[in-house]
């Protein structure tokens, strides 16, 4: 009977769950709309072509690939971006710029299952796609810090970095892309011999390993201490000190915009998508050890789908990982107090005028249950209080008699005899 079972790594989600799942989401809706977003909704399945492009390796192994009937090679989507892009090359290449794109749903990744990682998980996801300016960057940033407010979650880090300090080095020293994304890969998984070991086989000189190392002892809250050991480390680099002077900007607008953010700064921080040029950044919270979000700039991505020199920027928050702070910081989504009517049939004969109370109801905008299970009166109204019933609509033979029925107020423990026509006006006052 393991059918019965979900499949590893997928999970249903109860209602108290879903419930706040839907608060995110009307909370990522609300940011969207304030910041100017607009949705698109893409498809699940995309071509594997498009969606391995600059991924990286790792997250390429993870990928849910399968040949469909008609012998394409498929997958499911492990992320957002790669179908953005997709889409403002092709349907929305003549869109007048910026393009400012939200998105939610769920994606898939084959990665072991642990604490807040699954193979099915939900995003959010913000795109600012056109423009290469500080100010688009900082407009992502300050969105971040808004999602975050907004659902209730306290205390979070943005840990930041710029990838060009480190592209700038590399290219400098001469190592290909290819071996920049290896390396890239290596500081994901927060392997920094290991990343020393592919820049000296790709032939980073003497000086360039002592920057190197020298970059990577550099971390901290304080951003003029941490930018000025790395500006000391780079001055043989014009590259990549133009990356560091391109995150100072980001960071002063973020701050003069009074963005109320916590940065925390680590040269290196590297992601394990290939397609970033510019800031990346993660959102972490005191109670877990890993980001509840992530993003950062791409200016390439859309031009390698063949749209042309197009800038990005953007951020995805995990929905599940957002739910899983919430419940460690005692944060609960707020239950909606609304109406909910429950007309409970005193006997058989009168389940037709139940029935009928219940529609009318309904066009009166008030959500109304019939009871339906033939339960007596003693215990469908303990069954209503359980479940946070508003009011309880008694249909008996004789108020049907006189058009009328018992309406009780389930809060005020009040009931009275009403007509049937005045059940709306009562009900919704």
């Amino acid at each position: 009977m393991d059918f019965l079972q979900t499949v590893r790594g997928m999970r249903d989600l109860l209602p108290d769950e879903a419930r706040v799942l839907r608060f995110i989401e009307k909370k990522a809706r609300h940011i969207a709309e304030l910041y100017g977003y607009e949705e698109v909704i893409t498809p699940v399945i995309e071509h594997y072509e498009l969606l391995a492009a600059k991924i990286g390796e790792e997250n390429r192994k993870r990928m849910y690939v399968f040949e469909d009937l008609g012998g394409r090679k498929v997958a499911l989507r492990p992320e957002f971006t790669a179908s953005i892009a997709r889409l403002v090359a092709t349907k929305m290449a003549s869109s007048p710029k910026p393009i400012r794109l939200f998105s939610i749903g769920s994606l898939y990744r084959y990665d072991e299952p642990q604490l807040g990682r699954y193979r099915e998980f939900w995003q959010a996801n913000y795109e600012l796609i056109g423009s290469n300016k500080p100010e688009a960057d900082a407009e992502v940033i300050s969105l971040t810090v808004d999602f975050l407010n907004c659902v209730g979650v306290r205390n979070h880090t943005l840990k930041i970095n710029h990838i060009g300090i480190l592209r700038g080095i590399l290219e400098r020293e001469g190592v290909s892309e290819d071996g920049q994304n290896a390396l890239m890969q290596r500081l994901d998984k927060k392997d920094l011999s290991g990343a020393m070991i592919i820049a000296e086989e790709h032939g980073v000189s003497k000086g360039g390993l002592e920057t190197l190392k020298d970059l990577f002892s550099i971390r901290g809250n304080d951003r003029e201490e941490v930018t000025r050991r790395i500006g000391e480390t780079l001055k043989d680099y014009p590259e990549a000190k133009e990356a560091l002077r391109n995150l100072d900007e980001i960071i002063d607008l973020v701050r003069d915009g009074g963005v109320d953010a916590k940065f925390y700064f680590e040269a290196s921080f590297a992601r394990g998508l290939e397609y970033y040029t510019g800031i990346i950044f993660e959102v972490y919270v005191p109670e877990l050890d890993i980001a509840v979000g992530g993003g950062g700039r791409y200016d390439n991505l859309i031009g390698i789908f063949g749209g042309g020199d197009v800038p990005a920027v953007g951020v995805a928050l995990g929905v599940d990982r957002l739910m899983l702070a919430m419940k460690r910081q005692g944060v609960d989504a707020p239950k909606e107090q609304r109406i909910k009517a429950l007309i409970i049939p005193v006997n058989e004969e009168n389940i037709s005028n139940a029935f009928k109370i219940s529609v009318m109801l309904r066009r009166y905008n008030i959500p109304a249950e019939v009871e339906v299970m033939r339960r007596g009166l003693s215990r469908a109204l303990s069954d209503a209080s359980r479940r946070n019933i508003t009011h309880v609509i008694i249909v008996g033979s004789k108020e049907i008699s006189e058009g009328k029925v018992v309406l009780k107020n389930m809060e005020r423990g009040i009931q009275e005899a009403i007509k049937i026509e005045d059940l709306p006006n009562k009900i919704g006052s």
